[in-house]
């Protein structure tokens, strides 16, 4: 079996620290200018700016779900540049519940994560979940 690609195993790094409760791993990980989008209008949406309003936006995932959000790496597809993560996303949030799958597209340059996209793979019931 070929060796995992080196974007790959960041993602899977990052996906293992997220799930640990380790944050502080993850600022290695992306540039300081890093740009993380979010689509739709509710509380989690919107284009976060540098590590820090990244980290802010992450600090706020178990805050808003009251510690019941949860995301499950599926796989991951990496290039030398690129790298897309398929995960499974679950949490409740003022009595809804999200359990959707989930992509997220990163950049990546020199070793670090300049890029994401997220992409709910049900768009509604992402934006109904985080109203």
């Amino acid at each position: 079996m070929a060796a995992e690609h080196p974007n790959a195993a960041l993602v899977r790094g990052m996906f293992g620290a997220f799930t640990r409760n380790e944050g502080f791993a993850l600022r290695e990980i992306f540039a300081e200018d890093a740009v993380w989008t979010v689509p739709g209008r509710g509380v989690m949406s919107g284009v976060h700016r540098g590590r820090e309003e990244i980290f802010g936006f992450l600090g706020m995932l178990p805050k808003e779900t009251g510690g019941t959000y949860a995301s499950a790496l599926i796989d991951v597809l990496a290039s030398d540049e690129r790298a897309a993560a398929l995960y499974r996303a679950s949490g409740e949030r003022h009595g809804r519940r999200i359990d959707i799958n989930q992509v997220l597209l990163f950049t990546i340059r020199d070793g670090k994560v300049t890029d994401v996209l997220a992409l709910p793979s049900d768009p509604d019931a992402f934006e109904e979940f985080w109203a």
